[in-house]
């Protein structure tokens, strides 16, 4: 975090549309396909240039910002996603959004107010929001689930009690974080891995690995049997311009390997 940043200059990052999205995709297991992507939020600062979620995220959510910074994420990448239709939108959400009473209400509100379809939208939620209050966060799931979003588990495995939720919560969707993917080589990464996705298949649910890097990753997911996978080996999170063109390639080319249009964008920021 930059120490001279205030909550004040946030509040009217927000205020005066400084920040913009940026976005990943996530492909297919073979590489092949885009099915999704992942919205990250960045700051245009007028003087510094983008600036990553590391140098105000943390700020927001302790100056009381947190909830006006996810609604503009959330408003944003519900426009965005007019824009790619049959192409699934991942937007993230704080724990502290999530456990607020009317978070399901105003998620509701702003979809509708942009007209995105409900089951285009993927919400992307960290175990730890679980954790607080379960019985609110079991409640708030199934209201979700409900009106059509996906939701995801992300960051499986790092947070407190990973099987017990995975079993108890209606999720569509696992996130492997990237912490497994980079131990893949090993026995025990390899284990832990093949472990996750066979108990998320039982259970009816698809798994992505996060951070994949390299071709030698990607063939062992593929192997163990995740459904997508995201890194930086197919694309960095990139310009909504950038999905633009490589939906509209994609379509175009229908069953033609888009991932070569996908790893185009390879170094691009």
């Amino acid at each position: 975090m930059l120490n001279d940043i205030s909550s004040a200059d946030i509040e009217k990052a927000i205020r005066l549309d400084q920040l913009i999205l940026y976005y990943q995709p996530q492909m297919t297991a073979d590489g092949k396909s885009m099915v999704a992507v992942e919205s990250l939020v960045r700051w245009s600062h007028p003087t510094r240039g983008i600036l990553g979620p590391q140098h105000f995220l943390g700020l927001a959510e302790g100056a009381g910002l947190i909830d006006a910074l996810g609604e503009w994420v959330l408003r944003r990448g519900c426009r965005d996603a007019l824009r790619w239709p049959g192409l699934d939108v991942s937007i993230n959400v704080s724990p502290l959004q999530f456990l607020k009473p009317d978070f399901v209400a105003r998620v509701e509100a702003i979809v509708r107010e942009t007209g995105a379809p409900f089951e285009q939208i993927e919400l992307e939620i960290v175990e730890t929001a679980f954790f607080e209050n379960p019985r609110l966060a079991e409640i708030a799931l199934t209201a979700l689930r409900a009106l059509g979003f996906k939701i995801a588990l992300d960051d499986f495995g790092t947070g407190y009690s990973s099987l017990a939720y995975l079993l108890r919560q209606p999720f569509d969707k696992v996130k492997i974080d990237k912490c497994f993917i980079d131990n893949i080589r090993s026995m025990r990464g390899a284990a832990i891995v093949h472990a996750v996705v066979a108990l998320a298949r039982a259970l009816g649910m698809k798994v992505t690995a996060e951070g994949v890097e390299n071709d030698d990753q990607q063939l062992l997911l593929r192997v163990a049997g995740c459904h997508c996978l995201q890194g930086y080996l197919f694309s960095r999170p990139v310009q909504p311009e950038v999905i633009d063109e490589l939906w509209a390639r994609q379509l175009a080319r229908g069953a033609e390997r888009p991932s070569q249009a996908v790893a185009g964008a390879r170094g691009i920021l």
